[in-house]
């Protein structure tokens, strides 16, 4: 429910030692690095160049993931969805040794990779050539154009359905024969020899028809289109032999996968680390770490720090500090800081409204989509992936949420009596033909929206209301009293009292007046003029029409609620259309399947938007200061595998 005060951090190392400090600061994950300057080294320093450490890493990285992406193909099983990553002690696998061996497989992998690519391409080629050899195996000429003293030959094709003689005849006379080797299904396959005075004409002629040259080449030296072909026969054989044992190689290499893997992850942890040690500022001696550290990792942190001797210390933020932001919240209500992220971290120093806002998200989330079934299935499914998965923490928190908003969804279900819809009240009224049950606990919202919506609107005001509640704190905390008194507490006690008076109209009205007149009072204060002063408090009171359009975008519960449960009801009515037949029965399960699921994806969208939307803009509106940068501090960088 805060936002963790940090600590500047600042260290001066030795330059030789700097890579194990780095190290350090990586094993706890507790210090974000920043720049040491903000464009260039103060004097007598400069910027430490990383240039071609990071080049080096960024490359080998790149090979890695090509000798992954190339072995995954090969590999004897595919992970599964709910495979877990796997746990490796990072400083066990992190030595010379199991770097080299790994890099071994990757080097070979890419190796292969691009051999298989080579030949590949070669064996399409050679088939492709072989293609066009084979209608002119049996012609002992050179292809595609021959010649002897006299005359000029050259092979082609046309359309199957032209004649090359009846050409040549309706183009004049020539001393040319168009001779037809073979037809297929779209071409024909043509020799054209003429005498080398009426070849151009000739073969002018047939190109009009349609005539092109075939791509085939072949000579008398390879024994013309038949040598030609026994010779790219014996080229493809080999290629496709050399494939078959890459084939048996990669095979074999993508046993070693895991460990190409752990290499992986630690090359991204090194980067993680080059790219902090840029930031650094170096002497020739020197050099000086700059970052920020939240305060209650002080201790652990100058512990370490005490054994390298290195001279440190611990700062309190400025005004002008760009400090980053680290939300800390309970168990419950960590699992919601995504829904925070999403919009934006609060500015340090500033309210962290994440446990507050929990509890009205899981409410309005259930009541949006209050359907049993629904919320069972969203249970089960992120508790269940959070079990067979193992997520890192962003993705588990995020599940969690999920889950959570699951069993809120099972609790409206029980009050509004949405299971799966009304299947129950389908089946007993159109199957069964006795009496639908009563499902609801409290009251059906498809037969009592009005009541519905009278209950998402009393669960507006009361965020809305919460929402300035905040806001009058943080005026108050930073001793801005009487603002948080008139600007905000007026419009409290008029809401209030707007409450109160559907109890005791009396009571009710005092609060109303009360808050009128403290509004037309203070909120022209800042005007010098006194006429100026009260247009500016009556004024104020203008700002009731925003606070209605604030509370009618409530009314999205209300809307949201019913159109799952008719969508719902509708799928239930169709699947009970044929009757309680086998037939019946079969389709009945059919539609209820795709239509439930359908409904519960869409459904669960729009209540994650809408949901989050009322966060944003209607509570956040209040009282948020947003504009935080996260704290990210270096830490262990891990794709495949989970380091311990």
């Amino acid at each position: 429910m805060a936002v963790t005060k940090m600590k500047r951090f600042r260290v001066l190392t030795l330059r030789d030692d700097s890579d194990s400090l780095f190290r350090l600061m990586q094993d706890l994950g507790c210090v974000d690095i920043e720049k040491e300057y903000a464009e260039s080294p103060p004097d007598g320093a400069e910027a430490l160049d990383m240039t071609s450490e990071d080049s080096e890493v960024k490359t080998r990285i790149a090979e890695t993931g090509s000798a992954l992406d190339f072995l995954a193909g090969y590999a004897a099983s595919s992970k599964g969805l709910f495979s877990p990553p796997r746990e490796v002690d990072r400083h066990s696998a992190d030595n010379g040794r199991y770097r080299d061996e790994a890099y071994g497989y990757v080097k070979r992998a890419v190796e292969i990779k691009n051999e298989k690519t080579r030949l590949t391409s070669e064996t399409q080629s050679l088939r492709n050539e072989l293609a066009a050899l084979k209608p002119w195996v049996n012609l002992d000429v050179p292809l595609p154009e021959s010649s002897t003293v006299t005359t000029r030959s050259v092979a082609g094709l046309m359309a199957a359905k032209t004649d090359p003689e009846t050409v040549l005849q309706s183009s004049g006379t020539f001393a040319a024969v168009a001779e037809t080797l073979s037809v297929g299904k779209t071409h024909r396959y043509v020799l054209l020899t003429a005498h080398r005075d009426d070849y151009d004409e000739a073969l002018s002629a047939l190109t009009r028809a349609g005539f092109a040259p075939t791509p085939a080449k072949a000579d008398e030296k390879s024994g013309f289109a038949k040598g030609r072909t026994a010779i790219l026969l014996q080229k493809l054989r080999a290629d496709e032999e050399k494939l078959r044992e890459i084939d048996r190689e990669a095979k074999a290499l993508s046993e070693q996968a895991d460990k190409i893997e752990v290499y992986h992850d630690l090359l991204t942890t090194d980067e993680a680390r080059i790219n902090a040690t840029s930031k650094m500022a170096v002497t020739s001696k020197v050099g000086m770490i700059t970052g920020w550290v939240p305060e209650a990792a002080v201790p652990s942190l100058s512990e370490k720090l005490d054994g390298y001797g290195d001279a440190y210390e611990f700062t309190d933020p400025t005004e002008e500090d760009d400090v980053p932001v680290l939300l800390k919240n309970n168990k419950f209500a960590k699992n919601f800081e995504p829904v925070v992220e999403l919009y934006s971290l609060p500015k340090y120093g500033t309210f962290d409204p994440t446990f507050i806002m929990s509890f009205f998200y899981i409410v309005i989330f259930g009541m949006m989509l209050a359907d049993v079934g629904y919320g069972l299935l969203i249970s089960i499914g992120c508790f269940l992936g959070i079990g067979l998965m193992k997520p890192k923490k962003s993705m588990k928190n995020m599940l969690t949420m999920f889950g959570l908003c699951g069993i809120s969804c099972i609790v409206m279900g029980v009050l509004f009596g949405g299971y799966f819809g009304d299947v129950p009240a389908v089946l007993a009224e159109k199957w069964f033909r006795v009496k639908p049950p009563r499902l609801a606990l409290w009251f059906d919202p498809l037969t009592n929206f009005t009541t519905f919506l009278i209950l998402s609107l009393a669960i507006g005001a009361l965020h809305l209301v919460c929402g300035l509640c905040i806001k009058f704190y943080v005026l108050w905390k930073r001793g801005k009293k009487f603002d948080a008194v008139f600007d905000v507490g007026s419009w409290i006690i008029l809401f209030l009292g707007a409450a109160v008076f559907l109890l005791s109209r009396t009571a009710g009205l005092v609060m109303v007046i009360a808050g009128l007149v403290m509004l037309v009072a203070t909120q022209g204060r800042h005007n010098k003029n006194i006429f100026m002063k009260i247009v500016g408090g009556v004024g104020s009171l203008y700002s009731i029409i925003g606070y209605l359009s604030d509370l009618l975008s409530y009314s999205r519960i209300l809307a949201l609620g019913l159109a799952s449960m008719v969508i719902a009801s509708v799928f239930n009515i169709l699947g009970t259309l044929p009757g309680p037949s086998v037939i019946g029965v079969i389709f009945f399960i059919v539609i209820f399947l795709i239509g439930h699921l359908l409904n519960m994806a869409i459904n669960m969208l729009g209540t994650f938007v809408h949901t989050s939307r009322l966060q944003y803009i209607e509570f956040f509106g209040k009282f948020y200061e947003d504009g935080g940068r996260p704290f990210e501090p270096l830490t262990a960088e891990s794709k495949y595998v989970n380091f311990k």
